[in-house]
């Protein structure tokens, strides 16, 4: 089935006829709560791990992208369902009403024809219910596959609703994994050289001058004038690495600043991305991090072809559930093709792609194995006629 519209739809049309189980077993399973949705990420993980030699251990970087995405829901009777602002939303209104999920996703290096390939694929969802922050949410699950990657430089992307104090003082705790993400646009920057002491009454300066990205010195790249320096921020007392792209440097418009707890120069591997003129871009913050609009595909490929807002069940952890075992399905289509030769001509392929190719293929193994048992209980039928007749005049068996 292309389209999983509910749980029974789903057991009707599809489950209950090749298999001899009762539908409330489902829905049991659904919201059962000692099922842990971390187990299910860190197993997805260990499989994206086995793709990396450990020769390559040391030489390649993974991205961790955190981001929340919004479903609407109608009806007030699914745990909790609230009313969320949406800065996207394009019906006259900047507020709907449903459910907000907190999402990690993660790109893993493959190598392929000698060089460094990223699949992106979902690794878990957490829902958003207010007992916590989304920021408490994101170092959740971050802390949750830590210990699986602790032998892996680890850089994790974010947008400047999660490049916050709480956020980034959990990632700290874990020496191999840094920070790359968006701040805001007035967010003060400070000189890393403090002024020596003036001799006056008082408690020395912790900073140096503050920066204005006026004064900063820029190159034309693309369409975009960009600076960097190095600076201190209030979010964190460690020295961090700070980009400023804007489009016009008369009027300063569009000001977008961007943050890397790491030098740029000292991450192994990044994904290829090459500009118009095919070459490729330098390895710098503002590149780097366009990585993290990956996790935007995987939203919209999730919510326009897997059904990821069709979930007609209640419970926080029925609802957690759903989304994460269609992640884990969105994840295996794309992993397949790696790990079956029979599978490799869709390697970096649409996962809808394979999605329809091995829709098709379990159809067909369906319909023949119901035929062959037909065929061996079924008497007096000797001819290719005999055959279709006999699957014709039986309702069902075709």
């Amino acid at each position: 089935m292309q389209e999983i519209r509910s749980i029974k739809l789903i057991y009707d049309k599809f489950i209950k006829k090749h298999w001899n189980i009762c539908l409330n077993r489902f829905y049991y399973f659904l919201s059962e709560k000692n099922f842990n949705i971390s187990e299910l990420a860190i197993a997805t993980l260990g499989i994206c791990l086995k793709f990396i030699p450990n020769e390559l251990k040391n030489h390649v970087t993974i991205y961790l992208i955190i981001d929340d995405t919004l479903q609407s829901k109608f009806g007030t009777k699914f745990d909790c369902y609230s009313k969320l602002f949406d800065h996207t939303n394009k019906n006259g209104s900047s507020y709907l009403n449903g459910h907000c999920f907190v999402s990690l996703a993660i790109a893993i290096p493959i190598l392929y024809n000698q060089k460094f390939h990223y699949i992106k694929i979902p690794i878990q969802y957490k829902l958003y219910d207010k007992t916590k922050s989304k920021l408490e949410l994101a170092a959740n699950m971050v802390s949750s596959v830590a210990p699986t990657l602790a032998d892996y430089q680890v850089i994790v992307t974010c947008d400047s609703w999660y490049t916050k104090t709480p956020f980034l003082k959990v990632i700290k705790q874990f020496e191999n994994i840094d920070v790359i993400g968006a701040l805001r646009s007035d967010t003060a920057m400070f000189d890393i050289n403090i002024e020596p002491r003036s001799g006056k009454r008082g408690r020395p300066r912790k900073k140096g001058a503050k920066i204005d990205y006026h004064n900063l010195k820029y190159t034309e790249e693309g369409k975009f004038y960009i600076s960097h320096t190095k600076a201190k921020v209030n979010i964190t007392d460690d020295i961090v690495y700070i980009t400023v792209t804007t489009t016009d440097i008369d009027k300063f418009s569009s000001i977008r600043l961007y943050m890397s707890t790491i030098n740029p120069d000292n991450i192994k591997s990044f994904e290829s991305i090459s500009n118009k003129d095919g070459n490729e871009l330098k390895k710098t913050t503002f590149n780097i991090y366009k990585i993290r609009w990956n996790i935007e595909v995987i939203f919209y490929q999730q919510k326009t072809f897997w059904s990821f807002g069709n979930y007609m069940v209640r419970s926080k952890e029925a609802i957690e559930k759903y989304v994460n075992l269609l992640g884990v399905t969105y994840s295996l289509c794309i992993l397949l093709p790696f790990i079956n030769s029979n599978l490799s001509q869709y390697k970096y392929a649409s996962p809808q792609e394979i999605k329809y190719y091995l829709s098709e293929c379990i159809a067909k193994e369906l319909i023949f194995d119901k035929l062959l048992k037909t065929l061996q209980l079924a008497k007096n039928i000797s001819t290719a006629k005999d055959v279709i007749d006999f699957i014709a005049s039986h309702d069902g068996v075709s």
